[in-house]
């Protein structure tokens, strides 16, 4: 398959350049939208809610009509 094994130099390992400038960007943006989303549903989880619920459904499950 390689024709010439000593044109390869296997001497060092070569460097990444590591990533680039919008992968960058789309993981920070990734991120913090993560956290936005979930501190959004923490804020409005007691939104419209009252405890306890007065108007819940109570209803005895033992005697439901047939």
């Amino acid at each position: 398959m390689i024709e010439h094994q000593d044109t390869i130099d296997f001497s060092h390992v070569p460097k990444s350049q590591g990533l680039n400038t919008g992968t960058k960007f789309i993981l920070v943006i990734g991120v913090l939208m993560i956290f936005a989303i979930g501190g959004a549903s923490a804020f409005s989880s007691g939104y419209n809610h009252m405890w306890p619920d007065t108007h819940t459904m109570r209803m005895d499950l033992g005697s439901m009509p047939k």
